[in-house]
């Protein structure tokens, strides 16, 4: 909101800290870069490349015009295949309307205690768990 020249946030905004996991990712590269033999297991990354057929199917998905947002529960196609493997590998019956396909499960895990908690509960974290958490 600009109110006669400023530029006001919401409180939250000076609550933002640094990410300590990128902290930690920054402090292993500059140790890796010193020589160290380093194990980086901050931020998640694999130690590999995205494998072919992934890059294959990717490539091929943008060349055929899958270049558009999503549905907001993700693809029914791809609700459907993990639907398929929940049944095929975890004994387990869902049907695509009960799945919804996410970025992440940080993101998940947010969508979720929005929705259950309200301001002012107090919920338990267990450890280990995400430092932003």
């Amino acid at each position: 909101m600009n109110f006669k020249g400023k530029i006001l946030f919401s409180d939250r905004i000076n609550r933002i800290q640094p990410s300590l996991t990128l902290q930690m990712t920054s402090k292993a590269g500059e140790l890796r870069a010193k020589g160290f033999d380093v194990i980086n297991l901050s931020v998640g990354e694999p130690d590999f490349n995205t494998p072919e057929n992934i890059r294959i199917a990717g490539i091929d998905a943008i060349n055929n015009g899958s270049t558009r947002y999503t549905p907001g529960a993700g693809m029914p196609t791809l609700r459907q295949a993990a639907c398929d493997k929940m049944k095929r590998d975890n004994y387990i019956n869902y049907k695509p309307e009960e799945v919804i396909i996410s970025c992440g499960g940080k993101h998940s895990l947010y969508n979720a205690c929005q929705v259950l908690f309200q301001s002012g509960d107090e919920v338990i974290i267990f450890t280990p768990y995400w430092v932003s958490f």
